[in-house]
């Protein structure tokens, strides 16, 4: 199971920078002692010769022993898109959502976390699965979304970053059928992806912005 960043633990991290104590303490330990360079070490890229843009994402950041509570937790990480005649970047937020139900949850609305207050964001679907299983059994679903997100909020959130706390970026995901749920990133994630994109640029002698 790869978590980058662990959604899981969103119930207990408020927007504020706070220490972790937990009995699940294998898995957020972990996290809360991980480094941008560690994250930035785990990126990994999508590049060739016909590609218009290099796709770098975090999905192999933070790898989960177990999962939180009992059940399979949600999947969160980044991509980056790097436009290779400009050096232009976008960054998206990737999430996949499990769930068991007898329909689509349709998750088709986000808003995230600034120094402003929530911000509103587009939603693209991706992909949705369902689980075979017997007829009359409520089947284990699992729908996957982006959203994009300015560089400039993740600057900012980058410098939160504060070596062994855990201090989340969160941000809520709701669907049409009434459920939400509230996730994070680590901000330790968030400027490893930073420090990737520019090491890729410099690389390749693009332009920084």
């Amino acid at each position: 199971m790869l978590l980058t960043a662990a959604t899981a633990l969103a119930a207990m991290a408020p927007a504020t920078t706070v220490p972790v104590a937990s009995a699940e303490a294998g898995d957020v330990d972990r996290l809360r002692v991980m480094t941008p360079a560690d994250f930035q070490a785990r990126t990994s890229v999508s590049d060739d010769a016909l590609d218009r843009f290099a796709t770098l994402t975090t999905t192999n950041g933070f790898v989960e022993h177990r999962s939180f509570g009992g059940h399979t937790p949600d999947d969160v990480f980044l991509r980056a898109f790097v436009e290779k005649a400009t050096g232009r970047v976008s960054y998206q937020v990737y999430v996949t959502i499990r769930y068991r139900g007898n329909s689509w949850a349709q998750w088709d609305s986000a808003n995230y976390e600034t120094p402003g207050g929530p911000q509103a964001a587009r939603v693209d679907r991706i992909a949705r699965l369902r689980t075979v299983c017997r007829r009359g059994w409520v089947c284990p679903r699992s729908e996957t979304i982006g959203f994009g997100v300015a560089a400039s909020v993740f600057r900012q959130q980058a410098e939160r970053y504060v070596p062994g706390m855990l201090t989340p970026w969160q941000f809520k995901v709701s669907a049409r059928a009434g459920s939400a749920r509230i996730l994070m990133l680590s901000t330790a994630e968030i400027a490893g992806m930073l420090m990737a994109v520019d090491t890729y640029r410099a690389n390749h002698h693009l332009p920084q912005s």
